[in-house]
C-alpha cells in the first residue's frame, strides 16, 4: 500500500511546507509593520501579504481532497505532477499578490 501513496504523501508534505512558508511571511509582515494579532488591517503592503496567505489557506483543504482522490482512484503519478503544478502556481500567485499593483 505504501508504494501506492508515496508520491501523494510527498506532495502533501510539500504543500504543508508551502503553507507554513506563507504563514511565516505574514508573521514577518506583522513584525515589520507593527500589526499585532488579531488585527488584519494596516498598510497596503501588509494587507496584500495577509490576503494572499488567507486565499491560499482557504483552498488548501480542497486541494488535498482532490489530490488524494485523484491519486487513489485514478493515477498517483499524474495526480502528483498536477499537485506539484498547483503548488508552483500558488507560489507564483502569492509572490505576485505581494507586489503592489504597479509592480505586477
Amino acid at each position: 500500500m505504501l508504494e501506492q501513496i508515496h508520491l501523494l504523501a510527498a506532495v502533501t508534505v510539500l504543500g504543508v511546507l508551502e503553507q507554513a512558508y506563507f504563514s511565516l511571511q505574514v508573521i514577518y509582515a506583522r513584525r515589520t509593520y507593527g500589526i499585532s494579532p488579531p488585527k488584519v488591517a494596516g498598510p497596503p503592503e501588509f494587507e496584500r501579504i495577509f490576503r494572499a496567505q488567507v486565499n491560499c489557506s482557504e483552498y488548501f483543504p480542497i486541494f488535498l481532497a482532490v489530490l488524494w482522490q485523484a491519486g487513489l482512484f485514478f493515477h498517483q503519478g499524474l495526480a502528483a505532477v498536477c499537485g506539484l503544478l498547483y503548488l508552483y502556481a500558488r507560489y507564483l500567485y502569492f509572490t505576485g499578490y505581494k507586489e503592489s499593483a504597479s509592480g505586477r
